[in-house]
């Protein structure tokens, strides 16, 4: 046997054989308490990087929405729509639920398999068997903020009661989303196009920036539990 071998051997007779357990422990303590703080700061870095404002930090729902023109002369601005949802659903719906604490999944409202017809018309929400309906000609951001807009009537089925405007409802949530989605500029922009619209618009979109982030959250936040 080799002078290596002899020395390999000699540390498992008894006395050494104490000392190495105790190193072998202790080894194995430091990668179990590494592997702790580890850990810890992998969940600390990944509730920053997506902060909870009034819903739950949960997977978001698998929504589907299927784009159709009403006729060819829509084709492009379907595509238009589609090509937002497919680069950008995933984080749409991540946000919207994030920032009004529902989930398009939840019964009895659950809504997620939407068809939404492009034409050239007034935008609607419809609801489940209902197709949505998009305006054909806005430009791209009004058409991410259009899709954010309806997708967002849905989503707060049950909400609003009735006779109670929708629009004051969704709007104490859907500005932060924009803001949250695509930054504060785009928001404000948006808000801008909104209330050049007649009807309930301007008035509710006073009401809801009279409050500020927290306010608007604390007050959709009741008229969800009350």
């Amino acid at each position: 046997m080799s002078n290596h071998g002899e020395r390999s051997s000699a540390k498992w007779r008894p006395m050494n054989g104490c000392y190495f357990q105790f190193a072998l422990n202790r080894a194995t303590a430091s990668r179990l308490v590494f592997a702790l703080l580890f850990a810890l700061l992998s969940w600390a870095c990944a509730s920053t990087a997506h902060p909870v404002l009034s819903g739950d930090a949960t997977t978001p729902s698998s929504v589907r929405v299927a784009f159709r023109a009403q006729s060819d002369s829509f084709t492009i601005a379907r595509d238009d729509y589609d090509a937002i949802w497919r680069a950008e659903g995933h984080r749409i719906v991540e946000t919207m639920e994030r920032v009004s604490g529902l989930r398009f999944d939840s019964p009895p409202y659950a809504d997620t398999s939407i068809v939404a017809i492009v034409f050239e018309g007034v935008s609607n929400s419809g609801y489940r068997d209902d197709p949505m309906h998009l305006r054909a000609s806005y430009p791209p951001d009004t058409k991410r903020a259009t899709l954010v807009h309806e997708l967002g009537h849905r989503l707060q089925v049950g909400v609003a009661r009735p006779g109670e405007d929708e629009h004051g409802v969704l709007f104490l949530w859907l500005y932060d989303t924009w803001v949250a989605l695509w930054g504060r500029k785009f928001a404000d922009e948006q808000v801008l196009v909104e209330r050049a619209r007649r009807g309930p618009y301007p008035k509710a979109w006073d009401a809801a920036l009279a409050l500020d982030s927290a306010g608007r959250a604390a007050r959709f936040r009741a008229l969800r539990t009350r």
